[in-house]
C-alpha cells in the first residue's frame, strides 16, 4: 500500500467514525423537545431551562448505559399548588425538586412493580433517608408517594430504550423541602342556577297566592256591603 493510499484509508476511517458519533448524538432524545410537543408542560419546561437541569439530563442521556425515567407534571398540576409554592424556593431547591422527578434508570410501566422502596431519585441518597419516593404498582396503575402528596402515573409521553417520560397528575413535592406545606383551601361551590330559579319561582308563587287572598277578602267585603 502506498503512502497516499494509507492516508486516504485512514482519513476515510476517521470520517466514518465521526459520522457514526454524530448520528448517535443526533438520535439521543432531548427532554425539552419531548415536553414542548404536547403543549401542556410549559411551566415544567421553563423550570428545566432556567435551572439548567434540562442540559444536565440531555448530556447524561448521551452517555448513559441504564437510561432515565422522568415524571412530568402538566401545567394544571402546578396550578393546583398553593400560590408561591415554587417561586419561594431557592435555586438549589428548584434543582432538587426537578431531580426528584428523575430516576437514573429506564423503567417501563410493567417494571415498576419490581422496584424496591424507597426508590432512589437524582435528588438525594435514599439510604441516608433523603428525598424518599415510594412506588406502588398494580397492573397498569402506578402510584407515587412522597410523604407530602400521593400522585398517579397517567399517559406515557415518550418511551424508548434510553428514556421514559410519564405524565403524573401532581407535582412530586419532596418531604425534605415541603415538610410544612399545606395544600390550598378548596374554593366553595356556588349555589346551582336551577336552585336560584326555583327560589324565584317560589317567591313569585307566594306573591300570587297572597294577591289571591287579598282579592278574595276584598270581594267578600264588597258583597257584605251590598
Amino acid at each position: 500500500m502506498t503512502k497516499q493510499a494509507a492516508v486516504f484509508s485512514l482519513s476515510l476511517t476517521l470520517l466514518v467514525f465521526i459520522f457514526q458519533c454524530s448520528t448517535t448524538l443526533a438520535q439521543a432524545p432531548d427532554i425539552i423537545e419531548i415536553l414542548e410537543k404536547p403543549g401542556r408542560f410549559t411551566v415544567l419546561v421553563r423550570l428545566l431551562k432556567n435551572t439548567g437541569v434540562a442540559n444536565q439530563l440531555n448530556g447524561e442521556l448521551q452517555k448513559s448505559n441504564t437510561g432515565y425515567t422522568f415524571f412530568a407534571p402538566p401545567d394544571e398540576a402546578f396550578s393546583g399548588l398553593r400560590s408561591g409554592a415554587i417561586n419561594s424556593l431557592s435555586d438549589l431547591q428548584k434543582v432538587q425538586l426537578l431531580q426528584f422527578h428523575i430516576l437514573a434508570t429506564f423503567v417501563s410501566l410493567p417494571n415498576f412493580q419490581t422496584l424496591s422502596n424507597p426508590v432512589p431519585t437524582q435528588a438525594g441518597d435514599t439510604s441516608a433517608g433523603e428525598f424518599p419516593l415510594n412506588v406502588t404498582s398494580s397492573g397498569k396503575d402506578v402510584g407515587l408517594a412522597t410523604g407530602v402528596v400521593n400522585a398517579t402515573i397517567g399517559t406515557t409521553v415518550y418511551s424508548d430504550d434510553e428514556l421514559a417520560v410519564y405524565q403524573v397528575d401532581k407535582v412530586l413535592l419532596p418531604l425534605d423541602i415541603f415538610r410544612d406545606y399545606k395544600p390550598p383551601e378548596p374554593v366553595p361551590e356556588s349555589p346551582p342556577v336551577a336552585a336560584k330559579v326555583h327560589e324565584s319561582g317560589a317567591l313569585s308563587l307566594t306573591c300570587h297566592g297572597m294577591l289571591a287572598v287579598f282579592l278574595g277578602i276584598a270581594a267578600n267585603i264588597a258583597a257584605f256591603s251590598l
